[in-house]
């Protein structure tokens, strides 16, 4: 069972307040919750935080997790670099946006994101 998206974010945000601000607009943009895991500034971008968030995935099968992942990811930025690993019983799948090469984010003050989807425990 796929139970939740692992996010990771490079946001424009000056403290924790203003990092939560843009989880409250990511949540609004994918109509789930989002909870803020870590909070940390971005040690070679000092004007970046470093977000690691999680949202409720519940989906049966990789088809159906693979579908509503992609279907929340291109609600918050396109285009995505997309990769996936499955090893027999096991699937994993993961996608990176970034505003350096061209990504292109709905929600205002993320530079950079990545998603993490796996069956495993």
């Amino acid at each position: 069972m796929f139970e939740t998206i692992r996010w990771r974010c490079h946001v424009h945000a000056n403290d924790r307040r203003a990092a939560e601000r843009v989880v409250g607009r990511i949540a609004a943009r994918l109509d789930r919750p989002v909870d803020i895991e870590s909070y940390e500034r971005y040690c070679k971008f000092p004007e970046l935080a470093v977000l690691r968030l999680v949202s409720p995935l519940q989906c049966p099968t990789p088809e159906l997790a693979l579908m509503t992942v992609l279907e929340c990811a291109w609600k918050i930025a396109t285009p995505w670099s997309l990769g996936s690993q499955g090893s027999g019983v096991h699937h994993e799948f993961m996608g990176i946006a970034a505003a350096n090469v061209g990504a292109h984010f709905s929600v205002p003050g993320i530079e950079w994101t990545e998603f993490y989807v796996s069956d495993r425990p």
